[in-house]
């Protein structure tokens, strides 16, 4: 049903209507807001023609909100004072951007006035409040009258003005495309010119890089083969909140950042304590190189954030620290310790020394830098905006948490380039693998820990380069983790240790990787990808104690020849019930059951699956935490104890001696696949 224009007695304004059924009721205008009947206009006298009759207003239904009526008797319901709402025929000001609305040919009843409409994002006109005037010069609108002052200007319908500028915005986002498109194609063209005038200098680079040695491995060549492991969907939720870690109050060039928290690490008793004391010589050196740069103790400090500023290669490096004191400090006592004289051009205390520059930033914190007036200038200007560093670890920096335990943030190309100023020789070895591992994929790396109570929580954070996608970068690096295991044995079937009990870690290094491999699961953001894991308390001393010990004989291994067969000692039963009855230590402090499986495989040389799917069945998991201490007791033993255990009585061992193989599965699995499970002997 086509609209009806009808103009305003007062202001002259053309109105648009709906349809016929609302002429003869009285409408208020939207721009004078005089109230008129609604009639349409006379026609003129030389068209011959008389305007057909209006019938007479009719009394509206008490139900309908737009219309006055007359007062009711005073018995009757209060009255209420309803409008007609209306519409100018042509808008002040053109609506662009808004698509044609459906109108249906018999009017809904109308909502409800709302004083205050909710805003949206299409214009809106107000015909509650008396319209704003805007003096400034505009274009004149053909509203139909005939004498405008100005040329009347033809113009598009509401509708076709939208549709005509939504068509120019498509038209200019198909040219801006077009524009990056050809960007990123000019882009693409430098970087293959220059990778082919590049890549003889990046072949001899290639070339004269350190032979990459067999990585660390583990000496027993019979691991625990368990099913395959199907992570949980979601990723192990951080155990901190805390704030991303900032380059304040430090100079500009930082290449290698290492922020922890010695309090809470040096804490007696702690889980930082025992960590420590499995990195044996590397944590005594740690404390003496804290106490020497921070001029006090790890116990006091409650944050440190380590800075590296790595100059032209074999240059030595400068350091910065930022000190973060548990208890507040008396200003005298510290300033005695520092070396220099105090820069006038400051408010704040700032010194430049000979051995290093320094500045007080509150009671809590203060900074030992570089020395020089320039870098403690430096320092100063840094109190309100951090210093300037990559654009890799600027971005990695935003994912880090300052809460964690200990955070290590490095550019690999920075590290390859100055490892004979880092690292000791013997290291150089050891850190080519792993910057090999980590591939040209990867610009920055962050990796950060921290030790709970119950669990040890690690994250991996990698700055990916613009030639891979995040996601398929965390794809890669995952799969490059799952093989770690298998590499490790093979390096570790090469070493000799000299004691049994480096000899009996080192050997269970390979499973270590492959739990914590396993705990690993992969995510991606924008220029970033992600390796967590949350895997029991005691796998941090585990992991330090084996890696350090695998590292050090590393130093010692000729990974170039063959390995030697290992003498066989004692011959092996050859029943795996025989076998389970080997004796072994049992100490499991809130072991995943799946881990605990894969010690009693190692020490009884049997090859044990745990039954994933079987114990779904009763709603058991692979991650099950064990906690017992049994002492020396046989395997047959510590499985007996296990399902034992409240809760986990629904599990039990088959004993397949044609295959070689023990299985733990669940009770109604085995009963339903016919299974024969192996009764264990009365407990003494």
């Amino acid at each position: 049903m086509s609209s009806i224009a009808v103009p305003c007695p007062h202001c002259k304004k053309k109105l648009k209507l709906r349809d016929k059924s609302l002429l003869g009721k009285k409408a208020k205008c939207p721009n004078c807001k005089q109230a008129f009947v609604l009639k349409l206009p006379a026609m003129t006298p030389a068209a011959g023609e008389h305007s057909a009759p209006v019938e007479p207003p009719q009394t509206p239904p008490a139900s309908d909100p737009q219309i006055q009526q007359a007062p009711p008797a005073a018995s009757a319901t209060p009255p209420q004072e309803e409008k007609i709402q209306i519409e100018l025929a042509q808008p002040a000001t053109p609506v662009v951007g808004t698509s044609a609305k459906w109108v249906p040919d018999e009017p809904a009843t109308p909502p409800p006035v709302v004083s205050e409409p909710a805003p949206s994002g299409f214009p809106q006109i107000d015909t509650s409040a008396p319209p704003v005037v805007n003096t400034s010069p505009a274009p004149n609108i053909d509203t139909g009258a005939a004498d405008s002052a100005f040329p009347n200007i033809a113009v598009e319908a509401t509708e076709n003005a939208g549709v005509a500028r939504m068509r120019e915005l498509r038209r200019k986002n198909a040219k801006r495309r077009n524009v990056t498109i050809a960007s990123i194609v000019v882009v693409l063209l430098l970087i293959g010119v220059g990778a082919y005038f590049a890549w003889d200098q990046v072949e001899e680079t290639i070339a004269s890089k350190p032979v990459k040695p067999v990585p660390v491995a583990a000496a027993s060549p019979t691991v625990a083969s368990t099913q395959p492991y199907t992570p949980p969907a979601k990723v192990a939720p951080s155990p901190t909140k805390g704030e991303p870690i900032q380059l304040l109050y430090v100079p500009a060039g930082t290449r290698i950042l290492i922020h922890l928290r010695p309090a809470e690490l040096w804490a007696p008793g702690s889980q930082g304590e025992e960590f420590r004391a499995c990195l044996g010589p590397v944590g005594i050196w740690a404390e003496q190189i804290i106490k020497e740069i921070c001029l006090t103790g790890p116990a006091q400090i409650q944050e440190l954030t380590f800075c590296l500023i790595l100059g032209s290669p074999g240059a030595p490096p400068e350091y910065a620290a930022v000190i973060r004191t548990t208890e507040p400090f008396k200003r005298s006592e510290l300033i005695a310790q520092l070396d220099g004289q105090r820069l006038d051009d400051y408010s704040f205390p700032v010194y430049s020394g000979e051995k290093y520059s320094s500045m007080i930033v509150d009671d809590h914190t203060y900074v030992i830098g570089p020395p020089g007036d320039l870098r403690a200038a430096e320092m100063a200007e840094a109190r309100e905006y951090q210093s300037s560093t990559s654009p890799g670890i600027e971005s990695v920096l935003k994912q880090t948490d300052r809460d964690r335990h200990l955070t290590i943030v490095f550019d690999p190309d920075e590290v390859r380039r100055q490892q004979d100023v880092l690292l000791p020789e013997k290291a150089h070895p050891f850190i080519n693998e792993f910057l090999d591992w980590i591939g040209e994929d990867v610009e920055t790396v962050a990796w950060s820990m921290h030790l709970g109570s119950d669990d040890f929580y690690s994250e991996w954070t990698f700055r990916n380069s613009t030639m891979i996608r995040p996601g398929k970068l965390a794809i890669n690096l995952k799969e490059q983790l799952d093989a770690l295991p298998e590499e490790m044995l093979e390096s570790v079937q090469k070493m000799n240790p000299g004691t049994v009990g480096s000899r009996k870690v080192i050997g269970r290094f390979p499973a270590m990787l492959k739990a914590f491999s396993m705990a690993n699961q992969e995510q991606s953001g924008e220029r970033y990808a992600q390796l967590v894991s949350n895997l029991p308390e005691r796998a941090a001393p585990n992991l330090a104690l084996a890696s350090l010990l695998a590292w050090d004989e590393s130093t010692r291994t000729d990974f170039s020849v063959k390995a030697k067969p290992r003498p066989t000692g004692p011959q092996l039963p050859d029943k795996v019930v025989d076998r389970l009855k080997m004796k072994l230590e049992v100490d499991f402090k809130r072991m995943p059951l799946e881990e605990v499986l894969a010690y009693i495989a190692d020490e009884t040389k049997t090859k044990i699956i745990l039954d994933g799917a079987g114990l779904k069945l009763v709603g058991y998991t692979q991650n099950m935490r064990q906690t017992m201490n049994l002492g020396t007791v046989s395997a047959l033993e510590t499985l007996q104890a296990i399902f034992n255990t409240k809760d986990q009585e629904q599990m039990c061992l088959i004993i397949d001696e044609t295959a070689k193989t023990a299985t733990v599965t669940s009770k109604p699995f085995a009963q339903q696949n016919n299974l024969k499970m192996y009764e264990f002997p009365p407990a003494k």
